[in-house]
């Protein structure tokens, strides 16, 4: 039987998703995104349990967001999905979301990858059993340049966290989502007040464990653009993120 090759999901936002303005902050949208395309990958045949029986988990590599408009507190808005098809290592996948009249508010293209729970390996896509599904070829968004360079001058962290249980999911390191909140904490209340939110795109490189202390830094490459870059232990980058305000 063929899998959907589309699945949409309503959602209310609720208070708690919401930063000091009301609006839906990045890490709940993430959240949406990794609810909603677990749902469609357990339509797949590809979901947590499977997977997890299998010596297997899934990790988000790469993600790249357009944002045309946030939605508010008790808006209600619809997220779409659709994958690609695989190459040999990467999934691909599309996000859309849309307000109660339909109106487009985000456009997102991310990469999955499937990992190897003993050793951390990245498992090639021809170790695991593919759904029947009609791929859709069409993206949400395009990314013009994935590769986000380090920032130059790391004298002073813009954000800092000790990682602690709360930061954890179920496979036991940091939940992707959180790391849109430290990204965002690189910048104070005044300038999220002054400045629109256009884009922001994060590459996740090293998973973060219990007591790791992460620094996190900013760069300001051309107007309105940031690069941030997040260090574990003062050594090893966990994380890449490049944002863009209007």
């Amino acid at each position: 039987m063929k899998a959907s090759n589309k699945l949409e999901r309503k959602f209310t936002i609720r208070n708690y998703e919401t930063d000091f303005a009301q609006k839906l902050k990045p890490s709940a949208v993430l959240g949406y995104f990794q609810e909603t395309a677990g749902d469609h990958s357990e339509e797949m045949g590809l979901g947590f349990a499977k997977l997890a029986r299998e010596g297997h988990f899934w990790v988000l590599s790469k993600i790249y967001a357009e944002v045309e408009s946030l939605p508010a507190f008790r808006d209600e808005i619809t997220v779409a999905t659709w994958p690609h098809v695989p190459n040999k290592a990467i999934y691909e996948r599309s996000f859309t979301v849309r307000g109660a009249s339909g109106e487009l508010l985000l456009r997102v293209f991310s990469r999955w990858c499937i990992l190897d729970a003993k050793n951390g390996r990245i498992v090639p896509c021809s170790k695991i059993a593919q759904p029947e599904i009609d791929f859709i070829d069409e993206r949400a968004a395009e990314c013009g340049e994935w590769r986000i360079d380090g920032v130059q001058e790391k004298t002073h962290p813009a954000f800092s966290i000790k990682i602690a249980n709360s930061e954890y999911d179920l496979n036991n390191h940091v939940n992707n989502i959180k790391y849109a909140d430290y990204i965002f904490n690189c910048f104070s209340v005044a300038e999220l007040k002054a400045r629109r939110l256009k884009a922001f795109q994060i590459h996740y490189v090293k998973q973060s464990h219990e007591n790791d202390v992460l620094d996190f830094y900013r760069e300001e490459r051309e107007n309105g653009v940031f690069t941030i870059e997040g260090i574990k232990n003062g050594g090893e980058q966990v994380i890449a993120a490049r944002v863009w305000f209007e």
